[in-house]
């Protein structure tokens, strides 16, 4: 017994694709970086918390290095050669290594916080980071 109600439809051949929700980075700011005034307020603002010299130092030095988190992190106190000004930064993801100079404002920067330290240890800034989480 059929039901006459019901009919065969064909299927649709167009694919439907859906929308994207979020719209793409270029259409939402005109750059992809901070500005140095705009990292000034960011180092402002990190210094009035817990850790504030060393989240400030931090900030410093991946805005000049153009560091990733995983970078930064990973630093440790021989990369940094203090008597020549130097930073030896191991890139990630197929990244070329390379030596960068540091300016002064930096270099006494991570000299305190190398000097204030508690417990002293061979990693850079990413000790005190593990501290506060």
């Amino acid at each position: 017994m059929a039901k006459s109600h019901l009919k065969l439809v064909t299927p649709a051949t167009v694919n439907r694709t859906v929308t994207p929700k979020r719209l793409p980075n270029s259409k939402l700011r005109t750059r992809e970086y901070l500005t140095e005034a705009e990292v000034e307020r960011l180092m402002n603002a990190a210094r009035k918390n817990r850790w504030g010299h060393r989240d400030a130092t931090m900030t410093l030095v991946a805005y000049r290095h153009g560091l990733r988190v995983s970078e930064l992190v990973d630093l440790r106190w021989d990369q940094i050669e203090f008597a020549s000004g130097t930073l030896h930064v191991r890139r990630v993801k197929q990244g070329t290594p390379s030596t960068h100079p540091i300016l002064g404002d930096e270099l006494r920067a991570l000299r305190r916080l190398k000097r204030e330290q508690e417990p002293k240890s061979p990693w850079g800034i990413h000790l005190g980071a593990r501290r506060s989480l």
